[in-house]
């Protein structure tokens, strides 16, 4: 950030996240390595990024508590402005809302046209206070044929050409906006 931002700090509001699956020393060197290599004293938002490790060998009730209640203290520290979680079912969330004394502030989650709500982690999220955010809103680690891409395939094209000056991958944007859900993309280049 520091070799490419010549703005204020306050300007920028920078997320980041930590893996799943880690215990509450595991937790506290991922962050502080966060911050490390971005050059920063706090991020604005921090999330664990699964309920689990990748492996799903630590994937208990427990070990989502113990990591959340690591987050919340990297929070009370002032080194993240909010904390969150990412990937969470309802059950995930009902897991670590037993112990949380600061409630996520967001669930980032794959949502986008042809998404269903699984479990309905989003009414969850709404009657817990959880910002329910849509990660991925083009599709992007889907598998799809060309015809069905949320950028440019059939149906969201068509319905383009209903609107002046507007693409397949606003039109897949603005279905999730509309529905009052945030979306952040994800992009495999840069």
């Amino acid at each position: 950030i520091q070799d490419c931002w010549e703005g204020e700090r306050s300007d920028l509001f920078v997320m980041t996240k930590i893996p799943g699956g880690l215990n509450a020393s595991q937790v506290r060197a991922a962050h502080k390595q966060n911050l490390l290599e971005l050059g920063l004293d706090y991020v604005d938002h921090l999330m664990t990024h699964f309920p689990s490790d990748w492996d799903e060998k630590v994937a208990s009730p427990e070990a989502r508590r113990d990591e959340w209640l690591a987050l919340e203290e990297i929070y009370k520290s002032g080194e993240a402005r909010s904390i969150g979680i990412s990937h969470y079912c309802t059950q995930h969330i009902l897991d670590i809302m037993w112990v949380a004394k600061v409630t996520p502030a967001i669930n980032q989650v794959e949502y986008h046209v042809g998404s269903q709500d699984v479990d309905q982690v989003m009414d969850t999220c709404s009657d817990l206070g959880i910002t329910f955010m849509s990660f991925s809103p083009l599709c992007g680690p889907c598998k799809y044929e060309a015809e069905d891409s949320l950028i440019n395939g059939d149906l969201v094209a068509e319905i383009a050409t209903h609107y002046e000056g507007k693409t397949g991958s606003q039109i897949s944007l603005r279905y999730i906006v509309q529905q009052g859900i945030p979306v952040i993309p994800k992009s495999n280049t840069m």
